[in-house]
């Protein structure tokens, strides 16, 4: 089937196929959430990813979406979607070609719902982390983010809510990493037709 073809289904066909698609292979709703971008992930890295949405406390598995079987380690995953827009941040095109002056470097994050306690954390500590970039849907860019920065901005933000006396909620506990930062990062895989350049 051609990109024409492909164009031609509707929504509720494609996304209908993508349901079926993720059944068949073993995961009861590949379309909940962004349930689907960590198989794109798991695909591109050759991982194995969960087939449950999340893995319960105290399993192995717990705080990781795919098991890396060449490296005998869990893998946790986050994504984001950019807008046109944010393509330059990506690429870190030009801002101001007189000055030599390039846009800032694209800042990733990923929420870590269940990062609510410090024994939780320490289940952070066990996988690797990986966060991918999607454009249009397609995952152009996978960073593997040092384990040792994840788990200690995750401690950082739980330290600030526990202090304070009048902390509303513990979850939505957020990693960033700048590109820009390179010594936080390794880069796992990279789409050049986006980045242009040799593989």
């Amino acid at each position: 089937m051609n990109i024409d073809q492909l164009t031609e289904l509707s929504y509720e066909q494609l996304a209908h196929a993508l349901y079926v698609k993720g059944e068949r292979e073993g995961f009861s709703k590949v379309t909940d959430k962004t349930k689907w971008r960590e198989n794109v992930t798991a695909e591109k890295l050759g991982h194995i990813v969960h087939k449950k949405i999340s893995a319960g406390a105290g399993k192995d598995e717990y705080g990781s979406d795919a098991y890396d079987n060449s490296n005998k380690v869990y893998a946790e995953y986050k994504s984001k979607a950019i807008e046109d827009k944010q393509v330059r941040n990506l690429l870190q095109e030009v801002r101001y070609p007189k000055k030599g002056t390039l846009y800032s470097p694209l800042q990733v994050n990923g929420v870590y719902n269940g990062a609510y306690t410090h024994a939780a954390i320490d289940s952070y500590s066990k996988c690797d982390h990986y966060f991918s970039v999607f454009y249009k849907e397609k995952c152009v860019l996978i960073i593997k983010v040092n384990t040792k920065e994840v788990v200690s901005q995750l401690r950082e933000t739980l330290n600030k809510r526990l202090s304070k006396s009048n902390n509303t909620t513990t979850n939505c506990n957020t990693v960033t990493v700048s590109l820009g930062d390179t010594t936080k990062y390794t880069v796992a895989y990279k789409d050049f037709s986006i980045f242009g350049g040799d593989q």
